[in-house]
């Protein structure tokens, strides 16, 4: 049975957004037509039934002033929040001891994920300077989320993966899922079964919706149920998406209620901590 938002099997506890977008100025937003600030996540987390979500700001290159405002005006949103935001740092690979000075500070401040994202920030995964970003993270405890889908690098899950058994120490969450190349997401299935790649998570932003009602969203359940269900993540990718929309493509899945409550909010728990 395909569960939906109105079936007896959808998940009804608490959901966890992992991947919001929130504007402050006129050079960070995603969208031309994005709203300032967190408010408009709040009423579409609302509609959504969604109960805590991330503010993702994303650090361009050579302005360390830039990034560190980003980053204060992220936690500051998450703090006033009183638990109802959660953020999510960006520092850029390129700005060398700079961006691992700036990780130690938002460590100490309380921060676990960073952004890196290799199509805003223009690199290369397999970059140097991202593997010294990687490794610092991992040293001091942050998880990294990436965008996982770079059209003019169709080698990318493959240095996402070279990465991951580089440094085991690091949590990764792929974003996306690869997209439209989820299916290669499978050679992460192989290096679990030799007891490597616990530390990489997906997240289901964008995939769920694009996909949904597609042919190929039941062999995106399956590869998920290949990797494992309890490296997933639920993501909107709000303002492309919203939490509503992403949530019924999700439930769409069939997944049951035990793995529902996973993808939705039991895993992010376990890499953000709180309810």
């Amino acid at each position: 049975m395909v569960a939906n938002a109105t079936s007896p099997q959808a998940y009804t506890g608490p959901i966890i957004d992992t991947h919001a977008h929130v504007r402050y100025g006129e050079n960070d937003a995603l969208k031309p037509d994005q709203p300032s600030g967190p408010d408009p996540i709040k009423k579409f987390d609302d509609e959504a039934g969604v109960t805590r979500s991330a503010l993702i700001v994303i650090a361009g290159a050579g302005d360390m002033a830039k990034t560190r405002a980003q980053n204060d005006a992220v936690i500051a949103s998450a703090r006033q929040s009183k638990g109802r935001f959660f953020p999510i740092a960006s520092v850029h690979p390129a700005d060398g001891q700079l961006a691992l000075d700036e990780l130690d500070r938002l460590a100490g401040l309380g921060v676990k994920i960073i952004k890196l994202h290799p199509n805003t920030q223009n690199f290369d995964v397999s970059d140097p300077a991202v593997a010294t970003v990687v490794a610092h993270c991992g040293q001091k405890g942050l998880a990294v989320l990436f965008d996982s889908y770079k059209p003019t690098d169709p080698a990318e899950l493959g240095k996402f993966l070279m990465l991951s058994l580089q440094h085991p120490k690091t949590k990764f969450i792929l974003a996306h899922m690869g997209f439209t190349h989820f299916r290669e997401t499978l050679a992460f299935t192989e290096v679990r079964k030799m007891g490597f790649g616990g530390n990489v998570y997906f997240d289901l932003s964008a995939i769920a919706v694009a996909l949904h009602g597609s042919p190929d969203e039941a062999q995106l359940v399956w590869t998920i149920r290949q990797i494992g269900v309890d490296h997933f993540l639920f993501g909107s990718d709000w303002p492309v998406d919203t939490p509503l929309d992403a949530k019924r493509a999700v439930l769409a899945m069939g997944f049951t209620p035990a793995e529902q409550k996973l993808i939705f909010h039991d895993n992010a728990v376990g890499l953000i901590g709180g309810p």
